[in-house]
């Protein structure tokens, strides 16, 4: 078996199913990797798997996907490119550092405990020079925080 057809093998995909791709690049209009400029590509990914072409581990993709399925959601055939990314990273023996931030999380508390999962990627964006994208980081933080609905106590008349 091939590289590339065990890596589709792994995301659960078949070959046939990578097939379908219309190359729309929705995809990569969605990315949240590309929100932070970085330039991925995942249906260029999904065609070089396609090809049996080998994938670098340095690929933005491998190393910066977050796995929130927003590119599942747009692609007309709902391609699970996490799953793929996933599939790549156990692969090449890689992680991202969102993805060992939320199993840090898990074996300290148990569930994903999204504070430490934003401090943990804080980190390594001021180590690695990505400073200049917190302010995009801290819109993600924000909007999380306005969603978290905290009980209050209701005044009785």
């Amino acid at each position: 078996m091939q590289q590339t057809d065990y890596i589709i093998e792994l995301a659960g995909h078949k070959k046939e199913d990578l097939s379908v791709c219309l190359g729309c690049r929705i995809c990569a209009s969605v990315c949240t990797v590309n929100d932070l400029e970085i330039n991925a590509n995942p249906q260029e990914l999904l065609m070089n798997l396609f090809l049996g072409l080998n994938v670098d581990k340095d690929d933005p993709l491998v190393r910066f996907c977050t796995n929130c399925y927003r590119c599942t959601s747009a692609c007309p055939w709902q391609i699970r490119i996490p799953d793929i990314v996933r599939g790549l990273r156990e692969n090449l023996s890689t992680g991202s550092v969102f993805e060992h931030a939320i199993i840090e999380s898990i074996n300290i508390w148990g569930r994903m405990y999204e504070p430490y999962v934003f401090l943990r990627a804080s980190l390594f964006v001021l180590k690695d020079g990505w400073a200049r994208h917190m302010f995009r980081m801290m819109e993600y933080v924000i909007n999380i925080v306005r969603s978290i609905h905290v009980p209050h106590k209701v005044k009785r008349i």
